[in-house]
């Protein structure tokens, strides 16, 4: 049975760093990662990290 996931955050105080996106990336090689953002949709799978970390 498939799972539909959908994982939006978005930079509040400040933006993410090169870094910091680096670090996301990660996490997932198919979300869109911007400076203000992560967007990430699964319907087979899971995010591989912790969503409230």
């Amino acid at each position: 049975m498939s799972k539909y996931q959908y994982y939006e955050f978005a930079c509040v105080d400040q933006l993410f760093t090169t870094t910091q996106q680096a670090e996301l990336r990660s996490f997932s090689t198919r979300a869109t990662i911007t400076a203000s953002s992560f967007v990430n949709e699964y319907h087979w799978g899971n995010l591989t990290g912790d969503p409230l970390e």
